[in-house]
């Protein structure tokens, strides 16, 4: 799943129901379904770009397992 492009507001609302994000992955979330890049978010949201693509993997790790209910 590409979170930058393949995301309808009601699956985006969906994930952020049933994901169980942290405020930290909640954030870069929604900046990345936003279009915003790993450099962006980073400095959106005050933390390494290693951190931010830490995040992601977890967000992904999350919607994967929430697609497949």
């Amino acid at each position: 799943m590409n979170l930058k492009r393949d995301l309808t507001a009601p699956e985006a609302d969906r994930f952020r129901a049933l994901c169980n994000f942290t405020d930290e992955e909640r954030q870069v979330f929604d900046l990345r379904i936003r279009g915003k890049t790993v450099v962006e978010i980073s400095m959106a949201v005050n933390m390494s770009e290693a951190t931010v693509k830490r995040r992601l993997c977890s967000i992904r790790s999350k919607s994967a397992k929430v697609s497949q209910i």
